[in-house]
């Protein structure tokens, strides 16, 4: 395998494919761990196997992939060299070894010694990475709202990673609990609604743009969203501040159904988004991937109902499995592999034959089992948790099943396809080259 420059200004390609193939990886892991205890989403969602599953989920797959991604997005939306171009080989280990520890102490009874290490080697590593994209950013300002919206989606990650440290505190320590007291919310939001739904938006206003061929078009939506999750963050902020300070409760209610209110207008305006971006497409036929992509953002109006319907719990599930784990899916594999060839090919120069299409890295088969299983895992997943919540642990548990089963073929397919893609890449690439011969 040849060792390009990064591409288009970003770390070199190895350090983003490792992130991405270590994501797919945790997440057949997640998978099997939960098709052996399904019981961990039929039950109480705050206990500490279902705490441990979530968080290797959010930190393990979706934030690895997504901090791995932010190795080479940056220097592509802002047109730019990155910054600190090998501060990927210290922050993502970092980041894995600190989600490792979280996942063992929640897992473990909320051990506090595990906690404490994981959630400061996962909070420095993510404020490197913010760190790297902002100083990116500062070298070369964004000028497009889908720039903008990527790099405050960098901060609500770090962000979401110190508050969660903080939670965690405050779960295990009286006194942290009294110091800076118990907000889950404010982290959730950061989380879901800052982190993942932000940076879908904004990159995806791009990566779908690019992959679909659609062109032109405002940008107005992006903005909105972007100005929507700062809405929702600030009044969950505020509400928590009304609680801590024991202000009245009136004042911490009319918080929480601001912050609601701007979700559900974020999310809904993403959507049209997408459908706008679709309508002016000029490739007809979207890729496997590309199409997984789209069909998340069919878990947004589903999550608004069971919130209008007070499943709150539900309305998580549907969002994090279904909306951010469908998008990363998708993603994962098209991003994958352009810089798995990227890596291969990159030099280009004296191979005995024509490089691959990127097609050709990936075995097409597979895409369709990765979907139908992220999905209708996604789908039985918040079915289960709506079935508990309903107070129906009879349903709770077939689908509960339904859902580590499904979600355990999904991703094993993925993580195939992921190998794949590294396999023949690798393979393709170091295949005879040509030599050249010169006559005098």
């Amino acid at each position: 395998m040849t060792h390009p420059p990064g591409a288009s200004g970003g770390a070199h390609p190895l350090v983003p494919v490792s992130a991405l193939l270590g994501g797919a990886l945790a997440l057949a892991f997640g998978a099997a761990w939960l098709l052996a205890d399904p019981g961990a989403l039929a039950g109480y969602l705050g206990s500490p196997r279902a705490v441990a599953l979530t968080h290797l989920f959010t930190l393990l797959h979706v934030t690895l992939v997504y901090a791995g991604t932010l190795q080479q997005l940056p220097a592509v939306l802002l047109v730019a060299d990155l910054a600190w171009k090998r501060l990927g080989y210290v922050a993502l280990p970092l980041l894995v070894a600190g989600g490792a520890l979280l996942v063992h102490g929640f897992a473990s009874g909320f051990r506090a010694v595990p906690l404490a290490l994981g959630g400061a080697a996962a909070t420095a590593a993510l404020a490197l990475v913010a760190a790297q994209t902002v100083r990116t950013a500062v070298a070369r300002p964004p000028r497009d709202p889908a720039s903008r919206g990527l790099v405050a989606a960098a901060c609500y990650l770090a962000l979401t990673m110190a508050l969660g440290t903080l939670l965690a505190g405050a779960r295990g320590s009286p006194a942290v609990a009294r110091a800076l007291g118990y907000a889950p919310e404010l982290h959730q939001t950061a989380g879901l609604v800052g982190a993942f739904l932000l940076g879908i938006a904004a990159a995806g206003h791009k990566l779908l743009a690019m992959f679909a061929l659609a062109k032109g078009g405002s940008a107005w939506r992006v903005t909105a969203v972007t100005w929507l999750v700062h809405g929702s963050f600030a009044a969950t902020l505020a509400g928590a501040a009304s609680w801590l300070l024991g202000g009245p409760t009136g004042a911490e209610r009319s918080a929480g159904t601001v912050a609601t209110l701007c979700v559900c207008a974020a999310g809904a305006l993403q959507v049209v988004e997408v459908a706008a971006l679709l309508r002016r497409r000029l490739r007809r036929r979207l890729e496997a991937p590309v199409a997984r992509y789209v069909l998340a953002h069919a878990f947004l109006p589903l999550a608004g109902l069971l919130l209008a319907a007070g499943l709150r719990q539900a309305a998580v599930v549907a969002a994090l499995l279904g909306f951010v784990g469908l998008a990363v899916s998708g993603m994962l594999v098209k991003i994958l592999s352009f810089l798995a060839w990227t890596t291969a090919f990159g030099g280009g120069a004296g191979r005995s034959g024509p490089a691959p299409l990127l097609r050709d890295l990936t075995r097409p088969w597979l895409e369709p089992a990765i979907t139908a299983g992220l999905g209708l895992g996604a789908l039985a997943a918040t079915a289960a948790v709506a079935a508990q919540a309903a107070s129906s642990p009879a349903a709770a548990a077939p689908l509960a099943t339904l859902a580590a089963a499904s979600l355990f073929v999904g991703a094993g397919a993925q993580l195939w396809q992921a190998a794949t893609v590294a396999w023949r890449s690798l393979r393709a690439g170091a295949a005879p080259r040509r030599e050249v011969v010169t006559t005098k």
